[in-house]
């Protein structure tokens, strides 16, 4: 295989480089584009179940906390 590639014409094995770095940068962008449409379906679907974050102590209609005045 070594004698092969050194053997062919440079141009013949800066194409092959070329189409190979081509074809993992396809990949590489296929794979992310993927990954962005899942996460944002995840999040459409997250944001629709949910209205306002409360806090459990929120939700149990606890009081709200008093601010300290300190001392003057």
């Amino acid at each position: 295989m070594i004698k092969e590639r050194r053997t062919q014409r440079p141009e013949a094995r800066n194409a092959a480089r070329a189409a190979a770095v081509q074809e993992g940068k396809e990949k590489k962008a296929a794979a992310e584009s993927k990954k962005k449409a899942e996460k944002a379906k995840t999040a459409a679907t997250s944001a629709r179940g949910q209205a306002v974050k409360v806090s459990k102590q929120g939700a149990k209609g606890s009081a709200p906390k008093v601010q300290a005045s300190g001392r003057r």
